[in-house]
């Protein structure tokens, strides 16, 4: 018993680990954050010549925003003649003509627009990405997804930054949020992309730390894409995919904060998570595929690989929680260590998780005020968003086993889009989300934890009670039971109905 008892604490201690490396790995980006250049920001621009640009947007089945994100390109602060927009489409419904109808419209104003269509979906949005490369002409590729909207100036400012770093192949916008407004899970998606952008990549820019590129926010060199072989088919997360081909080949990414790229945020909780959960699932593939190379890479330093690991690793942090927390609290319930043994029961460990949950929500309010909207309402969302991320864990920590071991999990999932607030509870993308094996994992692992949480609290260990109970409810909230069950009241009150009637009926006569 005693062996076993050291065991648990040695594992314990072991998965977390990588939670406390990156949450303060994630602090030191955040106070770097507050020095970023804001002269990057405020300058003027002024191009002497300019390059071709290809806009590069992959549509498929997107009939509900295309429509504007491809408007937008006729407004560009650009010559249009130095304009090119193509179009990878998969689309098999009303989204062919309303692209067709735009693409006709964009060259009417003289900007050269073309879409690039193929008799199959073959390798979905890679395989589409890189047949449309085959039409690309310009000098530099902005990346666009189907709901991204751009603003007049975005094409200056993009060449601009990246032509002042001569060691940079890309750019990253601010993303942006048209629907902020629409609900509460839409202002809580919103803050916590904010939070994203401000600290991670901010700070990552001042230190020249890697950070992963957006599909639908990037200004990429065209020769750089070519050069690293475009995108690998078959890869969930494309946009990072790029990225880690970029830093192996010893380039680097710059993020302009004032330019803002408006893009549609989920508004459904269930629809974030499993957003969440395939980004999980993609980012581990890309570390199952690229750990050896990432290793023997000749032309990165030794700080740029760890930095590539732990942007990577961030989404292994879910799991080691629940790794830790679950082990922790069966062990002293079934007697294996003692309360006073266990790690939540240091003082020094739960200062160490309790300083980064400090420093996340000023950090918050950090990046509210970089964007000048530091509402008392914005702020109450802070610890909220903390509950909203806590019932992600689960689906998070699915994500890294189906990328691990190379399952389908989340890889056909695409967030359903609407392009217009009063659209959005039409869409019928948003009731198509019935249970499945996950939704009953999510259900039973959080009442597994809502019962230990209960347990250990008559323990003495209120801190893990806590983080039990907090979880379980939050991810049993997050689930939306009742819409879940509402299908089956439905059948047992027809069925109710098909037996009443008759009985009824015989009564009468």
């Amino acid at each position: 018993m005693m062996q076993l008892s050291l065991l648990v604490e040695i594992v314990t201690l072991v998965l977390s680990v990588p939670v406390l490396t990156l949450s303060y790995y994630w602090c030191f980006e955040v106070a770097s954050s507050v020095k970023y250049p804001r002269d990057l920001e405020s300058r003027d621009v002024h191009l002497i010549n300019f390059p071709k640009v290809s806009i590069l947007i992959s549509t498929f089945n997107e009939k509900f925003v295309i429509a504007r994100s491809l408007e937008a390109m006729g407004k560009l602060d650009y010559p249009k003649d130095r304009i090119q927009v193509v179009v990878a489409d998969d689309s098999t419904d009303e989204t062919v003509q309303i692209i067709d109808d735009k693409v006709s419209e964009l060259n009417h104003l003289g900007i050269g627009a073309i879409v690039s269509r193929r008799p199959a979906r073959e390798n979905y949005k890679c395989g589409a990405l890189n047949k449309a490369m085959e039409l690309v002409n310009g000098d530099y590729v902005l990346l666009l997804d189907a709901d991204s909207v751009i603003p007049p100036d975005v094409l200056g400012k993009g060449i601009d930054a990246i032509e002042t770093h001569s060691d940079a192949s890309f750019v990253s916008f601010r993303y942006g949020h048209y629907n902020r407004e629409y609900n509460l899970v839409t202002r809580l998606f919103a803050l916590a992309q904010d939070l994203a952008d401000t600290t991670s990549k901010m700070g990552a820019y001042l230190v020249d730390a890697p950070f992963s590129a957006q599909g639908g926010f990037t200004l990429v060199r065209a020769k750089d894409l070519r050069e690293v072989g475009l995108w690998t088919n078959g890869r969930i997360a494309d946009d990072t995919d790029i990225s880690i081909k970029l830093y192996l080949k010893g380039k680097r990414g710059i993020y302009l904060s004032n330019v803002s790229i408006m893009s549609e945020d989920p508004s459904t909780l269930e629809s974030w998570k499993k957003q969440v959960a395939r980004t999980s699932q993609g980012w581990w593939r890309c570390i199952a595929n690229y750990w050896k190379q990432i290793i023997v890479a000749k032309d990165v330093s030794f700080t740029r690989k760890l930095g590539i690991y732990l942007m990577l690793a961030a989404t292994f942090s879910s799991l080691s929680w629940i790794l830790v927390t679950f082990i922790s609290a069966i062990a002293v319930v079934f007697g294996v260590i003692t309360p006073a043994n266990s790690i939540f029961n240091n003082d020094v460990f739960i200062a160490a998780l309790t300083i980064p949950y400090a420093a996340s929500l000023l950090s918050a309010a950090w990046a509210l005020k970089v964007q000048g909207i530091m509402t008392m309402r914005n702020l109450l969302l802070i610890p909220v968003l903390s509950y909203a991320e806590v019932s992600m864990v689960t689906l998070s920590s699915l994500g890294f086993f189906y990328g691990v071991f190379d399952r389908t999990g989340f890889f056909d999932y695409r967030t359903p889009k609407s392009g217009s607030e009063k659209e959005t509870t039409k869409s019928h993308y948003f009731r198509t989300l019935t249970n499945d094996r996950n939704a009953i994992i999510e259900g039973v692992l959080s009442i597994v934890g809502l019962g230990l949480g209960l347990l250990v609290f008559f323990h003495g260990l209120w801190f893990l009670s806590i983080s039990m109970v907090g979880f379980s409810g939050c991810t049993l909230k997050s689930m939306n039971l009742s819409r879940h069950l509402k299908p089956q009241l439905e059948s047992v009150e027809k069925v109710s109905h098909e037996i009443a009637v008759p009985v009824v009926k015989a009564r009468d006569d």
